[in-house]
């Protein structure tokens, strides 16, 4: 049996089994997309603005149909403040309607490279992605201290503040904000 018809056939079986075909990325849709072109954010975490302004460009820069501009906080959608938990992260995901003003958190003590990176992770929860299992992304759920998120080959935190988003992020984010 040929790769193509084997293929074809789980395609077809998937297709029986559940309506649909298999999805062929590994992006996680997890909340809800934010109604308009952009997310206005305010870095209350005073020693890391700089590296939440680099996360918000990394995201703007991949041109995923949103884009994040910083704010005062009474007009911010997103505030990030300091977390306790040293060198973690938090936030809420997705669009959480408009009555209500979405929050990340930064772990502190941590390194400002390793801030970015984790703010990047952070930012896409704010855009509504979950964690992913499946592939390489920014958006798994675990992140060695050098910056290389689960399942991604071994790099050193340079390398990963210079390339913080993977292939399946921005194809995520682009698929919730239709540009993809």
């Amino acid at each position: 049996m040929s790769s193509r018809f084997g293929r074809a056939f789980v395609l077809a079986l998937a297709i029986l089994a559940c309506g649909m075909p298999v999805a062929a990325h590994g992006y996680v849709i997890d909340g809800k997309r934010w109604p308009g072109r952009t997310i206005t954010y305010y870095a209350a975490a005073k020693p890391y603005r700089s590296e939440v302004d680099r996360a918000a460009n990394a995201w703007n820069q991949a041109r995923v149909g949103v884009s994040f501009v910083r704010a005062p906080k009474a007009k911010a959608e997103v505030v990030v403040h300091y977390s306790e938990a040293p060198c973690d992260g938090f936030a809420l995901v997705g669009y959480q309607g408009p009555a209500h003003q979405s929050s990340a958190r930064l772990g502190r003590g941590c390194d400002k490279d390793l801030i970015v990176v984790i703010a990047v992770h952070e930012l896409g929860h704010v855009l509504g992605l979950g964690h992913e299992k499946h592939k390489c992304a920014r958006m798994n759920a675990v992140v060695d201290f050098d910056g290389t998120p689960g399942r991604c080959a071994h790099h050193p935190l340079s390398y990963w503040v210079k390339h913080p988003l993977r292939s399946d992020d921005v194809r995520g984010a682009r698929f919730l904000y239709g540009t993809d």
